[in-house]
């Protein structure tokens, strides 16, 4: 067993002062003071979750009953509309920047679990509604437009979802519609972020050089 516990403690202060460390640029606080906050955090009360900003899957707008000619595409398709289809009697819920220490604080720890599912399921979903769109963009990309546009509209920091519009807005020459998807990205400062930020910087080049 003592050859356990120095590990076990080892992999612990490692994990807290990566805790600590990528909080650092944002807010640089002390171990005792993460620690302190955690505290705290643990100890709020279950709060209500009924009023939250819940998404519900628009089964009425979304190109969910298009059929392609490319068989093979039509195969993968089927298996996103089905896992959107899925996801109709799940609650979704977009907390990408929110951390689990600040989820707590606002809810409870109790609910961190249930709140953690719903943004899973929100994950889920849009990036199945990311792969639709990018089999469909070929054959229908006007579905394809609309399908990334709303994926935007419900907070996404897929990569994919900025590039595909932004290689459809630059061939089509929409330059404001092109420029505004700088606006739009959440968590500038994050990977997904500043993935975003590389992708579309390389194809605003390509604006640049007509």
């Amino acid at each position: 067993m003592k050859f356990l516990i120095l590990p076990s403690i080892t992999i612990l202060v490692l994990v807290l002062n990566h805790n600590v460390r990528k909080n650092k640029s944002k807010d640089p606080r002390s171990v005792h003071s993460y620690l302190s906050r955690e505290d705290a955090a643990n100890a709020t009360r279950r709060k209500d979750l009924s009023n939250l900003a819940y998404i519900e899957i628009p089964f009425d707008t979304l190109p969910l009953d298009i059929t392609l000619n490319d068989s093979k595409k039509q195969s993968q398709i089927s298996q996103y509309i089905k896992e959107i289809h899925a996801l109709s009697d799940k609650k979704m819920l977009n907390l990408i920047g929110i951390s689990n220490t600040e989820l707590k604080e606002q809810y409870g720890p109790a609910n961190l679990e249930l709140l953690t599912m719903y943004d899973m399921n929100y994950s889920r979903y849009i990036r199945n509604l990311n792969l639709l769109a990018q089999c469909i963009y070929e054959e229908y990309p006007k579905e394809a437009v609309a399908v990334w546009e709303y994926c935007l509209s419900i907070g996404t920091d897929i990569s994919g979802t900025y590039e595909g519009l932004g290689l459809h807005y630059v061939n089509h020459n929409l330059t404001d519609e092109f420029q505004a998807l700088y606006d739009r990205i959440p968590q500038k400062d994050s990977i997904s972020g500043k993935t975003i930020l590389r992708k579309l910087d390389t194809l605003k080049e390509t604006i640049e050089c007509r």
